[in-house]
């Protein structure tokens, strides 16, 4: 198995990472809102929603949201959320089928890069432009990848629950690396996180033939200008064509 399917399935990723920041996904939220100004009966796909902050802060806006995510733990999470207008499906972002057209595809907090081979990239760009209506708009937000490498944490220990999460992070040409050691008691676990390296040229490279154009490139959850030397963030958006 891939590492994606093993460790987002694993108990301690969760508990690794039970701590997620709901004000930061609410604020990135309300400015694509107030950016985009969608209209009541816009429809959200979540692509990679995880355990749905996004997704169910979108619905508790009022819109109609789908989420697709392949672990099934996270899954369990999100559907305890689920009404008539906020669903959550079981679905490999590579190589999903469905009848449904979005006006907007959210790909957010590093939901992508997990794959060795790059041509899985370029499949999900193409799923993503099979799913949007014309006008549409594909939303990524992604690690800024030249300020990760610089200001890299090499080596970090967390204690959660009477449980040490030894982490270690390095990086090559393509990927970075998250190495987590994992002492639960007597017992020992050993899992890797791995995301490509993707910079604003790769993402517009992935778009090329889709009909998908670069409309904004923003660097952090108040949509500011993005600098690739000091934003913590590449969150691009692009705009589906005829």
């Amino acid at each position: 198995m891939k590492w994606f399917e093993t460790w987002f399935n694993s108990k301690y990723y969760h508990i690794l990472y039970q701590k997620r920041d709901y004000s930061e996904a609410a604020l990135l939220i309300d400015n694509i809102l107030k950016t985009f100004q969608p209209h009541k009966n816009t429809k959200f796909l979540d692509l990679g929603c995880g355990s749905g902050r996004h997704s169910i802060y979108l619905n508790q806006k009022g819109f109609h949201v789908d989420g697709f995510d392949l672990s099934k733990k996270s899954l369990e999470e999100a559907r305890k959320k689920e009404n008539n207008k906020l669903k959550f499906y079981q679905k490999d972002m590579r190589k999903f089928t469905i009848n449904e057209k979005y006006d907007f595809v959210l790909n957010l907090f590093t939901s992508f890069g997990y794959f060795e081979d790059d041509n899985d990239n370029k499949n999900v760009f193409k799923n993503i432009s099979t799913s949007l209506k014309t006008n549409g708009h594909l939303i990524i937000d992604f690690f800024n990848p030249d300020k990760i490498i610089n200001q890299l944490e090499r080596n970090e220990v967390k204690k959660i629950n009477n449980i040490t999460f030894n982490i270690n992070k390095t990086y090559d040409e393509n990927f970075i690396y998250k190495k987590i050691s994992i002492i639960d008691k007597k017992n020992k676990y050993n899992f890797t996180e791995k995301v490509r390296l993707i910079n604003k040229q790769k993402f517009i490279n992935y778009a090329n033939g889709l009909n998908m154009d670069l409309i904004f490139t923003f660097g952090n959850y108040n949509l500011s200008k993005y600098n690739n030397k000091s934003s913590d963030r590449l969150i691009l958006v692009f705009k589906k064509n005829t």
